[in-house]
């Protein structure tokens, strides 16, 4: 049987030991070496990866603070990078070190050839109003590469990147509820709700039908409360149901506006500095934008109201993010939940020898025990194995581990 592992006071227990790892202190060169200190720094954009002026090995990193200050970070070694892997590219401006990354290929012939565009998950029928229910469906398995394309892109790292299958998208509703009278201890703290069971509904898009994966089908609805009360204040709860990967990022990106024209802002209003809408696509201000969210997001609250009836009056606090959500805020290209796992590379190295890659596109892909193996990966392909085995030791000698 499948199981799910919930981590007590929450996912912020993850990232905290995760920000841990990167931060306890190190000892280089024995017990009387230097005591070495990482640090995880938050608000800063990374506008390129720095290389030398023949390409040939990274120095370091451009980045921006908040409130626009540029800064330079230089390596010692060399740089890791868990960007989305179709970000890659315009992290790189020289235009040297883009060549050996494309394997010293024409890459402008590569492109052209091979059309380097990042193929979509979801098949959209524009004629369907994604406000009245589905319409799309998932594309079905692409033809194997000729002998001509694979050859062509063998070699070339970035066509890699670029043309890497990027699944769907999702669409998060966190609620806080009033648990006054609700019996905790007669709930799960994980349920799946197929929306349309699990043959999905009769229409067929493209020639293709419906299914237990098809748009905002399956649904997850996590209830973790039930396992850890501390997670929300006595006398509440939280719930989150959410499409993993099953929410079309093309619905979103066209009629956004009454006029459909799209009205943008970049005004924040915590006292930060916006998120580069270069980067990280742009917010839609709009009635039509918060309609759509509205009624795409009915899927979501039919799921929680068939554990929780009367979810919607013992609601509180509700807040629903769409793939726009994550194309902003986590800087996700079409707010992609990561790439087919076909496509992710079988290892982080690149033809730059001290610049590694991780992340969701790199073996073993999607997750967050995934990604942070690759991680471990790249760092390893980091440090020589003299220096692994001293690192050890001094997890060892911490207690940290046996």
């Amino acid at each position: 049987g499948a199981a799910l592992d919930y981590p007590k006071g929450g996912l912020g227990e993850v990232v905290k030991a995760l920000v841990n790892g990167v931060e306890q202190p190190t000892r280089s060169g024995g017990d009387k070496g230097v005591v070495l200190r990482s640090k995880v720094n938050l608000r800063h954009h990374v506008e390129s990866i720095d290389t030398t002026e023949d390409g040939t090995r990274v120095v370091g990193l451009t980045a921006r603070r908040s409130g626009g200050k540029i800064v330079k970070v230089k390596a010692t070694e060399g740089v890791i990078c868990n960007a989305p892997m179709w970000s890659l590219r315009k992290l790189i401006k020289n235009e040297k070190a883009l060549n050996i990354l494309s394997g010293g290929s024409d890459d402008v012939t590569v492109k052209k050839q091979s059309g380097s565009v990042a193929a979509q998950s979801w098949i959209i029928d524009s004629e369907v109003d994604p406000r009245t229910g589905r319409g799309s469906v998932i594309r079905p398995s692409r033809q194997q590469q000729s002998n001509e394309e694979r050859t062509l892109i063998a070699d070339n790292l970035l066509a890699k990147c670029d043309e890497a299958e990027m699944t769907g998208s999702f669409l998060h509703l966190h609620v806080a509820l009033d648990a006054k009278d609700l019996d905790l201890d007669s709930l799960e703290p994980h349920y799946t709700v197929m929306d349309r069971g699990l043959e999905g509904d009769d229409r067929i898009i493209n020639g293709l039908p419906d299914g237990p994966c098809g748009e905002l089908n399956m649904i997850a609805v996590s209830n973790p409360c039930v396992l850890d009360r501390t997670l929300a204040p006595e006398g509440y709860v939280i719930v989150h149901a959410y499409g993993a990967g099953n929410e079309p990022y093309d619905i979103w990106k066209s009629k956004t506006n009454d006029d459909e024209t799209p009205t943008l802002t970049s005004a924040r209003t915590d006292g930060e500095e916006d998120i580069d809408s270069r980067d990280s696509g742009d917010r839609y201000q709009s009635s039509t934008y918060n309609a759509l969210k509205d009624a795409r997001g009915e899927a979501l609250w039919r799921a929680i109201e068939s554990i929780i009836p009367d979810a919607r009056e013992r609601t509180v606090l509700a807040m629903l993010g769409s793939p726009l959500t994550h194309e902003r805020y986590l800087r996700r290209p079409n707010g992609s939940y990561g790439a087919a796992f076909e496509d992710c590379l079988k290892d982080g190295s690149t033809p730059i020898p001290n610049l590694m890659l991780a992340g969701d596109g790199v073996f073993p892909g999607i997750g967050i025990p995934a990604v942070a193996l690759s991680g471990a990966s790249a760092a390893n392909g980091m440090v020589k194995v003299i220096e692994q085995w001293r690192c050890l030791d001094e997890l060892k000698s911490q207690k940290l581990i046996t």
